[in-house]
């Protein structure tokens, strides 16, 4: 699956590891949002930016980021999970079905999971192709870590 044009949320608490990804994602074509590093950050890229599809780091600082996937399941933006802690980490279980990546992942890893995750999304809404998720907010802005 082509990923290029595909607007895409980075929640990464570490900066090398979310650069990395930004990184990853670029190359692949995407537009990228973020990487964002808390959970009220992530919370508001979820509420107000149009998307396409996200990538969730499972502990930001220490906070679980349950939340913010809550928003991007209600706005039916398709999401991975990427973290060390996928295994040991409850997910609610509203999410047990969720894709998950764990670290470390490669380009390749992640590149894979995001088109499986879209192929689903797709094959859920019964459409050819996804409609672009470009409505609220503006452009993404850069890298965003908030170390406070």
């Amino acid at each position: 699956m082509d990923l290029a044009g595909l607007r895409v949320l980075v929640v990464e608490d570490e900066f090398l590891v979310g650069l990395g990804l930004e990184g990853e994602l670029r190359t692949l074509g995407c537009d990228v949002v973020g990487p964002v590093a808390s959970l009220s950050a992530a919370v508001d890229a979820a509420l107000g930016e149009g998307l396409d599809v996200a990538l969730l780091d499972v502990s930001l600082q220490g906070e679980s980021v349950f939340p913010a996937a809550a928003v991007l399941a209600a706005r039916d933006v398709p999401f991975v999970f990427c973290s060390a802690f996928t295994g040991s980490e409850p997910v609610p279980r509203a999410f047990a079905d969720r894709p998950r990546v764990s670290k470390p992942f490669t380009g390749t890893m992640i590149a894979a999971a995001l088109a499986d995750v879209l192929a689903g999304a797709r094959q859920d809404d019964g459409a050819t192709g996804l409609a672009p998720r470009r409505s609220g907010g503006g452009p993404s802005t850069g890298t965003v870590f908030n170390r406070s």
